[in-house]
């Protein structure tokens, strides 16, 4: 009884040792993030999510500028076929440096016919250019 044990127990650890080697690390460092090849510039101002684009025009936005009360934007829109269309909208300001002023407006809903309707936002920072 007392050789068996031994051996046993150089069996166990060999055996061991032969399963330590077989499992491999299969933990893989992440991805890398591409450069978006669309430059900052080339992104539209006005953006029509979810296929929209072929329902919505807008007409040129303007710009509520001033030094007493935070900017706002007032943009026309109207649907370009014979049916409503309820869509939500939201407009996200920047400040001088590019930056995504937060808290973000919330989204708003309404519905758009073929007759023109203003839209209107406002920054919640006075710091939004």
């Amino acid at each position: 009884m007392r050789n068996t044990l031994p051996l046993t127990f150089c069996l166990i650890v060999i055996l061991s040792a032969a399963f330590a080697g077989c499992i491999r690390d299969k933990t893989m460092p992440p991805g890398e993030v591409r450069t978006d090849p669309i430059s900052k510039t080339a992104y539209p101002q006005q953006v029509a999510l979810e296929r929209l684009e072929s329902y919505v025009v807008s007409g040129d936005p303007t710009v509520l500028a001033s030094t007493e009360h935070p900017l706002s934007v007032e943009v026309p829109l109207r649907a370009i076929s014979n049916q409503q269309l309820n869509v939500q909208y939201r407009f996200l300001f920047f400040d001088g440096q590019g930056r995504l002023l937060r808290p973000e407006p919330d989204w708003r809903f309404t519905t758009l016919n073929r007759a023109q309707q203003y839209v209107r936002g406002s920054a919640l920072d006075t710091n939004a250019m």
